[in-house]
Formats: structure tokens, C-alpha cells, sequence
């Protein structure tokens, strides 16, 4: 049955860097499920994993990347999340439109990943803010004393994330999917 079955070296490559990308998603989830909720400095939230979700799809661009995205994202809903089907709709869309600005706008830069990365934060965040303030969950306060901070706050694993998934992508060298 396997006689037939031959993978190029392009291929393995392909395999090897998608890995990769899925061991750092779950090693993410697991660290900001387990040690990063622990952590809450002023009563702020981390929340890292859009972020690594945001690099991966503007590394990858925003057909395989929003697939990666959309599959990490489902992961992440069901994991638990609070208002996770929220996060799952905004961050693929978010993602996917970053990508989609930064392949045709914007500069590929590391500040245009920072900015694409903040925007989808504060955008998601937001919206389940939005939620739960009609649910009469948080005071309108809130926003401004609680969740741009643990934006801002959240944005300091930007920098080390962003250079894992671009030494990450680079898996393959010229043979690279």
C-alpha cells in the first residue's frame, strides 16, 4: 500500500514547518492556560494566542495562513476560552485580513505585524466586551481601565512571537512551502 507513497523533499519540509507551527500553537494554549491566567499584574489579562495566531497568518499569507488560523481558532473555542465563539469569527477575520493588507498595503514589516496584532487584540476584545456589557457583565469603564491595558500588556510576547514564527517559517530554506 505504501510502495506508491513518496514525498519530496519540498514536501517534508512542508510537513516539518506546519509541525512546528502546530507544536508552538499548543505549547501557547497550554502556557496561557496554565501559567499566564495564573498571572494577572493590576488585575490584567494575557491573552497571547491571537497574537501567534496574527504572525503565523501574516508569515504564511492569507490562504494557508487562514486556514491555520481558522483550525487554530476552532481549537481555541473549544478549548475553553472565555467567548470563544467570539474569538473564533474575529481573529480568522482579523488574520486573514491582515495578511490580506500586508501582502497589498502595507509594508511587511515588523511594525505592520505590531499594528495588525494590536488592532486584531483590541478588536476582539472589544466585541466581547461589547457582549457582556449588554449582558450587563462589566461596567463601560471598563474598557478603558481594564481591557486596553491588558492589550497593551499582552503585546509584550509580540516581539519574541514574531521572531519564532519567522524563524519558523524559513523551515525549508529554498525548498520552503
Amino acid at each position: 500500500m505504501f510502495q506508491h507513497f513518496h514525498l519530496t523533499r519540498r514536501q517534508w519540509f512542508g510537513i516539518l514547518k506546519w509541525s512546528v507551527y502546530v507544536l508552538v500553537f499548543l505549547l501557547t494554549v497550554v502556557t496561557q492556560s496554565a501559567i499566564l491566567s495564573r498571572l494577572r499584574p493590576f488585575g490584567l489579562k494575557f491573552n497571547v494566542v491571537p497574537i501567534l495566531l496574527v504572525c503565523i497568518c501574516l508569515r504564511e499569507g492569507p490562504e494557508k495562513g487562514g486556514l491555520f488560523v481558522l483550525l487554530g481558532s476552532t481549537f481555541y473555542a473549544l478549548s475553553g476560552v472565555d467567548m470563544g465563539n467570539v474569538s473564533l469569527l474575529v481573529v480568522t477575520v482579523c488574520a486573514v485580513l491582515s495578511a490580506f493588507l500586508c501582502q497589498t498595503v502595507l509594508a511587511d514589516r515588523i511594525i505592520s505585524a505590531a499594528v495588525c496584532c494590536f488592532a486584531t487584540l483590541l478588536i476582539n476584545s472589544s466585541l466581547i466586551f461589547a457582549y457582556k456589557l449588554l449582558l450587563g457583565l462589566v461596567q463601560p469603564r471598563s474598557w478603558l481601565t481594564v481591557l486596553l491595558p491588558s492589550a497593551a500588556l499582552s503585546m509584550l510576547f509580540f516581539p519574541l512571537t514574531y521572531l519564532l514564527v519567522k524563524a519558523i517559517s524559513r523551515i525549508g530554506g529554498d525548498h520552503g512551502v
